[in-house]
């Protein structure tokens, strides 16, 4: 039913929600040396995701959402990530077992992934609502039992 009703098109050009226009990734690896240990890291930074403020309106043929600005007139705050794995492995007959400690968003960003109302008129407009996951780590244990 979208596109219908010309209200729908208010607004509709520009940028789609999840559009990030810039993403940088970096990945790499270290053996330590005479230790065994490997060390790797990723780290990713992201734009925000945009968004716009929009108002729900009631017309003769229904409530509607009418955009108010043009579609991603503005963004969330953008987001960084630093992944790092520590691992050791270790030979016990003719397999190995590997310890791995996995630290995830290192840097702790705490960015909003989504608000909970684009609505101008609502009191939580522009509210963040949802959150990256904050950092946390895994501890593992990898058994390999073969060639």
């Amino acid at each position: 039913t979208f596109g219908r009703d010309p209200n729908n098109l208010t607004n509709a050009r520009g940028r789609l929600p999840n559009d990030r226009p810039h993403i940088f990734r970096v990945m790499g690896t270290v053996e330590v040396p005479r230790t065994g240990f490997v060390v790797a890291a990723n780290l990713q930074h992201f734009s925000g995701k945009p968004w716009t403020a929009s108002a729900q309106v009631s017309l003769p043929q229904g409530d509607q959402r009418i955009l108010l600005e043009p579609r991603g007139s503005r963004r969330l705050a953008s987001q960084s990530l630093l992944d790092l794995r520590l691992s050791r492995a270790f030979g016990i007959g003719a397999g190995r077992v590997e310890l791995l400690l996995d630290v995830l968003n290192l840097l702790n960003d705490t960015a909003a992934e989504a608000l909970a109302t684009d609505n101008l008129f609502s009191p939580n407009f522009g509210q963040p609502t949802v959150f990256m996951d904050p950092r946390r780590a895994m501890l593992s244990v990898r058994l390999n039992l073969g060639q």
